[in-house]
């Protein structure tokens, strides 16, 4: 079957944009139902969320004024002093130098022959200055390599002094004590 459409040209024009305009009126009118929709979904959904806060406020606030709760954080309180002083304590001792082992060492390389009378040290620089006799410069001389080998010393100085002798002699050796964790 064949159309014709015989109208004129300026009813065509207006024919069209009346059918334009009523598709555009029913999209319109269609994108507002389905807003008017969303808002009353969102308003909706407010409404609850603002009950469901107000209700949560309200068991934090009388969770908080409960008696164990209370109990809880003084008990969380202390928790946190005693790990405070826990650390102080550990940053302490990673600070202390063990003597026990460097006196250990020290009295395994002392050979007979040599006695130390004093042990001094100095906190500033990690300084020792030891004290002592020595029957002969022999053992002296083998003594000062021991500390002079010992991974708890370095820098072993040892005045002239201590050489000018052969026998029965009073030596002093200043050293810098390694550090070791």
């Amino acid at each position: 079957m064949l159309k014709l459409n015989l109208l004129p040209f300026q009813d065509k024009k207006n024919l069209e944009s009346a059918e334009l305009s009523r598709l555009i009126a029913s999209l319109a009118v269609c994108f507002l139902f389905f807003l008017i929709i969303f808002i009353l979904l969102l308003v909706s959904t407010y409404f609850s969320l603002s009950i469901l806060s107000e209700e949560q406020k309200k068991l934090i606030e009388i969770r908080q004024s409960d008696p164990k709760t209370q109990e809880i954080l003084e008990i969380e309180e202390k928790i946190k002093q005693t790990n405070q002083l826990i650390k102080q304590v550990y940053l302490k001792q990673e600070e202390m130098i063990l003597w026990t082992p460097l006196l250990e060492k020290m009295t395994k390389i002392v050979p007979s022959g040599i006695y130390l009378t004093n042990f001094f040290y100095q906190t500033t620089d990690n300084q020792i200055t030891l004290n002592g006799w020595a029957d002969q410069r022999e053992n002296l001389l083998y003594f000062q390599e021991s500390l002079e080998k010992n991974s708890f010393f370095k820098e072993v100085e040892a005045p002239l002094s201590n050489l000018i002798k052969q026998s029965d002699i009073d030596f002093s050796f200043t050293l810098k004590l390694v550090i070791q964790p």
